[in-house]
């Protein structure tokens, strides 16, 4: 039988199986942010997503398959945002447009609280932890390209070490997160501390 069709001899709905993908992730990303990995049960997060735990099962066998996928997709979140970073003239109000989805919205909330929790299960799950690594790892290598191209096209100076800043940024970013965590309504202070530290770092008011 054809890969592409389902059991019953029927083609499969590529479209309509990303759509019941992203419903699932989403219920069990709401379910992740108001209760943690371990409190949520499958039941919760196919009663958040709206569909059956049989259904659910079927893309998502287990809790874990779930945090994977998650992972997976802040991972491609996480490099989009750093490409629309880095593509920008890093002007003040530049930078809160591309940083403005995380930091000035209750879904970018959603994302931190959610980050926190992942890295919290990477401290207990070893598995988690080897896909964190792989993911810094990932971002990382993204993140120095980004540099190294804003660095050939003048918008910041040849003279920073591309790896000493992407590494002070990442750390800069990591901490105001993590504050961002505990008080959402500062959104808009976090963004100009973090702003403050990127014109430091890359001198861009010299």
């Amino acid at each position: 039988m054809n890969k592409q069709q389902s059991q019953r001899g029927r083609p499969v709905n590529e479209q309509a199986r990303q759509d019941r993908i992203a419903q699932i992730l989403d219920g069990a990303r709401r379910c992740f942010v108001a209760a943690g990995f371990h409190a949520s049960t499958t039941a919760q997060i196919s009663a958040a997503a709206g569909v059956s735990v049989a259904n659910l099962y079927q893309y998502y066998p287990t809790k874990e398959a779930l945090i994977t996928a998650l992972i997976d997709l802040d991972l491609k979140r996480h490099a989009s945002m750093i490409v629309r970073f880095w593509a920008s003239d890093l002007s003040p109000d530049a930078i809160k447009e591309a940083l403005g989805d995380i930091f000035l919205s209750k879904e970018g909330h959603d994302v931190a609280v959610l980050r926190a929790e992942i890295a919290s299960e990477g401290a207990r799950n070893p598995d988690v932890a080897d896909m964190l690594r792989r993911s810094e790892v990932q971002l990382f290598a993204l993140l120095n390209g980004n540099i190294r191209a804003a660095q050939q096209d003048g918008r910041i100076s040849r003279n920073v070490d591309p790896i000493a800043v992407g590494e002070r940024l990442a750390l800069a970013f990591e901490g105001i997160m993590r504050l961002y965590v505990f008080s959402p309504d500062d959104g808009e202070t976090l963004l100009a501390r973090y702003y403050a530290q990127l014109a430091e770092t890359l001198h861009l008011n010299a």
